[in-house]
């Protein structure tokens, strides 16, 4: 089979901080795109995350505490 070069894929182009090799066997480089698709496709139908909660203001410091109310 022939070979892809990775440096000329549109996805690598765009999102890929380095590419390990120049090429790769065509069949080699279609199982691990549709492994990666079934990957993208799972976080898409994983339920949203909630966003996390701010926590609550710390109380302030035992010895400023006789100061607070004054």
């Amino acid at each position: 089979m022939a070979d892809v070069r990775l440096v000329d894929l549109d996805v690598f182009k765009r999102y890929s901080l380095a590419i390990r090799q120049e090429s790769a066997p065509v069949d080699e480089l279609l199982a691990v795109l549709d492994a990666t698709r079934a990957q993208v496709e799972a976080a898409g139908r994983a339920p949203a995350r909630s966003p996390r909660r701010k926590r609550a203001a710390a109380p302030p410091p035992e010895d400023d505490l006789e100061t607070w109310g004054q």
